[in-house]
């Protein structure tokens, strides 16, 4: 074989070390006039919920209309400059023109010691005070005074192509006409609270109630400059009642876990496939690594934030990328198995595979860009992380795995089938077992009915909480050192807030602090003034307990309704996109029928997700969109492949094949990919599970518990639920097209 081949694998290997070491530190160098910078995982831009920060959405103040788009902009550009006069530049501020709200987002940098959030979500909506000041800082006219500024374009031949034009009312007319008269020549100062946004030179005395302001370079700046200054004439100040805030040592303790076991699951999944799998694991866990830190770039070069959700979709990603290469490995195997060599069994292998790993793929890609059009925060987060992961599985599962197989295969040593997972003495290869699924299936839904049953007792038992993300709430938390009389804290919080307020003591391991918890009775949210008002008394009352806003999370009703919506608008959509995909690639052996199946096998596993929320009584939040979401796309990509080996046998089998005994084959002969799989997973999830346990994570373990029962449920309906109930479906349909002949 050609020695190029052979080198193909040193090749990749170089390659794949350079990423890794870009992945980790980046790059910045110049070329030319042009400095080129790629950021690496280090300089990851990561969401509020991991590094700390606060979110907050904004409702105009006292008024009985929904704001306009162009009022909506003018009050972004107000957020916009008090941020920059706080130098917080990482920000993200987005418009709901719908519902007529703003939603900020900015980081809590972990070395201000004393940053109030409070103070800053409440600061952050007042009016704007826009005023016209001389050279010696003289007020000469406020910003009420100008009732409309907006940006024109005056032609290329102009000096000033990009200006801002101004209309005062009369009153602001002549203050103006005074003003500019008494600084001719001179500079005017136009701030935005304390912050200068604009310093023209007046050209001449300006008496007709309307000026231009020169200068802008482009027409964005034009346009920016007109919504600061048409701040001062906007007839609402904004107030947040919905909002959240996490401490920097919380999230960072997150991450740090997230990390931790992330590696021990990544090295634990390496051994078992290197010591299931020989040579063809060591080329999964190379792939592995490549499609890592191809995610990590993903994120990172474009500066997308990075959430735990983000985290959940990066942990399914490579969930698909070990079923991928579990997949090609066994269609491998079964080729060397039946005396094959081992090149033509490595082009068979990976041929026979690819349509198994496209269609689990695609449908997963499906859900991700639903969510990405319906979703926000979370789900926006989940959607891009899963698709980066897609496309790197895409990449790394099946193009690198496939070139690295190749090149091993040429160098001599490796040329034993043996070391490719195959049986020594392939003439002692048995068939594969067949199971009796579709015989046993009512024994089996037994199973079914049983964890069904136990969900309906506690759920009476312990009811169907929801986190205060869906349903609108208020909870706050402090840390303090020292003793502190909870029942005092109630009766302290009840009178500022004149709401009856639940608290309570907790212990955080990860950050070794002790913790208030208050809890207000309601669904109502409050605002950030009340929440400082409530900040400032416990402060003064306990004074010598130190006493520090550790997390808060504040949620109007109205935008708990919205999440939940959103949300299973995305979920149903996602399920009728994967029926129609299934449908048309399945079309040959009943598409329909098989999407339908599948369909009902992911309502199966979001109803175990359900059940395990409800018994060990966790809160719905995202944690439980992010676990159902999670499961799903493992729980399809599961029931595909079966379909693809039934499609497959259907092809090779001679005449009409008996439904019940084509089904059986099929499920048997994909079981082992399914059992690997699922323990590869189970030992992921698990590792992080732990980790959450040991450190007091609740918001990983909320997800990471229900996660593990789902991967159960997964397995349990790929395997035992969908084929079996297809062929009932199938056998129904022939029974009653027989009883029409009969009757004809």
């Amino acid at each position: 074989m050609k020695k190029s081949n052979r080198a193909i694998f040193f090749v990749i290997l170089v390659l794949i070390c350079g990423l890794v070491y870009v992945t980790f530190n980046g790059i910045d160098f110049n070329m030319g006039d042009k400095n080129v910078k790629l950021f690496g995982a280090n300089q990851m831009r990561y969401g509020i919920d991991i590094r700390g920060g606060v979110e907050a959405i904004y409702q105009p103040k006292e008024i009985d209309y929904k704001p306009s788009a162009s009022e909506l902009e003018t009050a972004k550009s107000i957020f916009e400059t008090r941020l920059d006069s706080l130098n917080i530049t990482d920000r993200e501020i987005t418009i709901n023109q719908e519902n007529g709200y703003i939603l900020v987002r900015f980081p809590w940098k972990s070395d201000e010691t004393d940053f109030n959030p409070e103070k800053a979500i409440s600061e952050l909506g007042e009016t704007a005070n826009l005023t016209f000041r001389d050279e010696d800082g003289n007020i000469l006219l406020t910003g009420a005074r100008v009732t409309k500024a907006t940006a024109e374009f005056q032609g290329m031949q102009s000096d000033s192509p990009f200006v801002v034009v101004l209309q005062f009312d009369n009153e602001g007319a002549k203050q103006f006409a005074d003003a500019t008269e008494a600084n001719l020549g001179k500079i005017i100062n136009i701030y935005m609270d304390e912050t200068l946004i604009s310093f023209p030179r007046v050209q001449t005395v300006i008496t007709g109630g309307s000026a231009i302001i020169t200068g802008s370079q482009t027409m964005n700046d034009a346009k920016d400059l007109a919504n600061k200054i048409n701040s001062g004439s906007l007839p609402f100040s904004l107030v947040s009642k919905s909002h959240s805030t996490i401490s920097p040592t919380l999230g960072e303790g997150a991450l740090n876990m997230m990390i931790q076991a992330g590696i021990i699951a990544f090295i634990l999944i390496c051994i078992f496939l290197i010591a299931y799998y020989r040579m063809l694991g060591v080329v999964a866990c190379i792939s592995l690594v490549l499609q890592v830190i191809g995610m990590l770039l993903a994120l990172s070069v474009p500066q997308f934030s990075l959430t735990l959700p983000g985290i959940s979709a990066l942990i399914l990603s490579i969930g698909l990328g070990v079923d991928a290469n579990i997949i090609v490995s066994e269609r491998i195997i079964e080729e060397l198995n039946t005396g094959k060599s081992l090149k033509s069994s490595i082009e068979s292998g990976f041929h026979k595979a690819f349509s198994s790993v496209f269609d689990g793929n695609i449908t997963n890609v499906i859900a991700a860009i639903i969510l990405i059009i319906f979703g926000s925060g979370a789900l926006l987060s989940f959607g891009y992380s899963l698709i980066a992961g897609v496309v790197m599985n895409f990449v790394a599962g099946i193009t690198v795995s496939r070139l690295l197989i190749k090149s091993l295969s040429c160098f001599k040593i490796f040329q034993k089938p043996f070391l490719f997972g195959a049986k020594k003495d392939r003439s002692k290869v048995k068939p594969v077992k067949i199971i009796h699924f579709y015989k046993n299936r009512f024994k089996i839904y037994i199973v079914s009915l049983v964890v069904f049953v136990i969900g309906i007792i506690f759920a009476f038992i312990n009811g169907v909480n929801l986190d205060i993300q869906f349903k609108g709430g208020v909870i706050i938390k402090y840390t303090y050192v020292g003793e502190i009389n909870a029942e005092q804290v109630e009766k302290t919080a009840t009178d500022v807030l004149g709401r009856i307020c639940n608290v309570q003591k907790t212990q955080d391991v990860l950050s070794d602090t002790t913790k208030l918890v208050i809890n207000l009775a309601d669904n109502e949210g409050i605002s950030s003034n009340d929440q400082q008002l409530l900040s400032d008394k416990l402060k003064e009352v306990y004074e010598n307990n130190d006493l520090e806003l550790s997390e808060s999370w504040v949620v109007e009703p109205f935008i708990g309704a919205q999440f939940i919506r959103n949300s299973i608008i995305a979920v149903i959509i996602s399920f009728i996109l994967m029926v129609l995909y299934v449908w048309y690639s399945f079309r040959k052996i009943g598409g329909l029928s098989a999407g339908v199946m599948a369909i009902m096998a992911l309502l199966h596993d979001s109803l175990v997700v359900l059940i395990a929320f409800i018994v060990f009584k966790i809160p719905l939040n995202d944690s439980f969109l992010a676990a159902v979401l999670s499961i799903l796309g493992l729980s399809v990509n599961s029931t595909i492949i079966i379909y693809d080996r039934i499609r497959e046998n259907m092809t090779l089998s001679k005449g009409k094949p008996d439904m019940e005994e084509l089904v059986d084959r099929s499920i048997s002969q994909t079981l082992t990919r399914t059992v690997n799989t699922n323990i590869a997973l189970f030992v992921s999830i698990g590792a992080i599970c732990i980790f959450a346990q040991l450190y007091g994570l609740t918001s990983v373990q909320s997800f990471a518990l229900p996660m593990l029962m789902g991967l159960f449920s997964g397995a349990y309906t790929s395997i035992c639920v969908a084929g079996p109930c297809w062929v009932m479906w199938l056998k129904h349909k022939q029974k009653k097209s027989a009883a029409l002949k009969a009757t004809k």
